[in-house]
């Protein structure tokens, strides 16, 4: 099975790399059957990669989250899957090369330097810390997505507003659809790392007795959700929409990221273990 999961391993950022140089080409070109091409891949791709992650799971009786690396993969994953949701959702796939130059990244750096095997800790054997990470790992997927249409939307505002209609301009959907695309992706993270967060306090209390701690990860990452929720309800109560919503959507999950980076750099209790 070795060989199998290292086969995949090899092609994954392949074929990453191609649907990004497809999407590159949609861009640049607007030709539709270059996106066709590229959705129809990039499906292709997501498939293998739930077959690659699932397998280990089964033949290692394991969460296949064992390493930096192998949660790297899972990324990937999540980011493509959300992305791919979204454009079959509003059949919009110009944006494709602002988020597969990152995935690719990703997934090329976690094929480089992932190992595969039995994990060292049990804890990753439990089926409710799989729930926990994979709804966690997609709502933090999905609202970065949310802060990239921002951006996209921030980039595409300032060329119209300077009446300078280059690339950008030529290149991406309307404001109207971007902005559309952020609070749809911003529900849907909120959602699903409302459910990974709720997951993690049930395996907390299932497997070390305790339904909350004062451990600095659980703070940070509760504080930092509930920081998203009020946010959201916010925007909705005060009706920000365009430009202002864009800038909250940006710099929101700027400031997130940042509180999740500073919880894991003082974290020293039972998170460590992968």
């Amino acid at each position: 099975m070795d060989q199998f999961f290292q086969s995949i391993n090899v092609l994954l950022p392949l074929l990453y790399g191609s649907v990004l140089g497809i999407y590159t080409w949609y861009f640049l070109q607007s030709t539709r059957t270059a996106g066709v091409v590229a959705s129809r891949l990039l499906f292709l791709t997501i498939l293998l990669h739930i077959i690659f992650l699932t397998s280990q799971g089964i033949h290692y009786r394991i969460f296949p989250i064992t390493t930096v690396f192998s949660a790297m993969s899972m990324f990937a994953l999540d980011l493509s899957l959300i992305y791919y949701v979204i454009e079959k959702r509003t059949k919009e796939s110009r944006t494709g090369i602002f988020f597969f130059g990152i995935i690719f990244g990703f997934q090329l750096f976690s094929s480089m330097f992932i190992s595969f095997g039995e994990p060292t800790n049990n804890l990753l054997r439990n089926p409710t810390f799989g729930i926990h990470t994979t709804f966690t790992i997609l709502g933090i997927a999905a609202l970065a997505i949310a802060a990239l249409y921002s951006l996209m939307y921030l980039m595409l505002a300032k060329q119209i507003k300077g009446h300078r209609f280059g690339i950008i301009y030529d290149g991406l959907p309307a404001l109207e659809t971007l902005e559309n695309m952020a609070r749809y992706a911003t529900g849907v993270g909120i959602i699903l790392l409302g459910v990974g967060i709720l997951f993690g306090h049930f395996w907390a209390y299932k497997v070390l007795g305790y339904f909350f701690k004062l451990d600095v990860k659980i703070i940070v990452t509760d504080i930092a959700w509930l920081s998203y929720v009020f946010g959201w309800f916010y925007m909705k109560f005060k009706r920000l929409h365009g430009l202002r919503m864009s800038q909250v959507s940006m710099w929101g999950f700027i400031l997130f990221f940042v509180i999740l980076v500073i919880g894991n750099i003082l974290d020293s209790t039972f998170h460590r273990f992968i």
